[in-house]
């Protein structure tokens, strides 16, 4: 994987950036594989023809009317034109600490490994993103332990201001008290 240039209070940090965590990981995985023969068969397309094409020998391209390959379309924010930011791995993304208690609010999708020397232990906040893109995800470095037992993760994700369950009501409307009209009939079956 590429290098990630993590910068502190002006200090650059090289940070190699691991496979991404994914459940699989955690909890293991099965595939699932067909064969005929010996031989292991892949997925693709029978054509009106009677020939088949492997879906690895499609290609997607935007083309006009004519056949002509069309030009990449314009991306708007609001009224004006979108920039393109490109990749973390070709910028320096900067780190701010922030207290540990910003990750409960934090609403993890991605965790990679962080191979990172010389970062504190600690919470800090940057962006991410993998490829070029107009919006670039809220990402914590998560880093723990000192010397040859310090870890390192990158935690990508979005901020959700969700409240905790605790000795405050949310709803008060469940503990309302149920008004009910005395002159009103229940229903039953019966008005059928």
């Amino acid at each position: 994987m590429p290098a990630l240039q993590l910068v502190l209070n002006g200090a650059a940090l090289s940070a190699q950036l691991r496979n991404k965590v994914t459940k699989d990981d955690l909890y293991g995985s099965v595939k699932r594989v067909v064969e005929a023969n010996g031989r292991v068969l892949e997925r693709g397309y029978l054509l009106p023809d009677g020939r088949t094409i492997r879906r690895s020998q499609i290609a997607y391209a935007s083309m006009d009317a004519e056949g002509s390959v069309a030009q990449p379309p314009v991306t708007y924010i609001g009224e004006q034109p979108a920039v393109q930011i490109p990749s973390s791995f070709e910028q320096d993304c900067p780190l701010t600490p922030v207290p540990m208690q910003r990750l409960t609010q934090f609403a993890v999708a991605d965790v990679y490994a962080l191979d990172v020397a010389g970062l504190e232990a600690g919470l800090y906040e940057t962006t991410f993103n993998y490829r070029a893109s107009y919006a670039p995800r809220e990402a914590f470095v998560l880093a723990r332990g000192e010397g040859d037992s310090a870890q390192a993760f990158l935690l990508v994700g979005d901020t959700k201001a969700a409240p905790f369950v605790g000795q405050a009501m949310s709803y008060e409307f469940f503990d309302a008290q149920a008004s009910v009209e005395e002159d009103t009939d229940p229903l039953d079956f019966s008005m059928m």
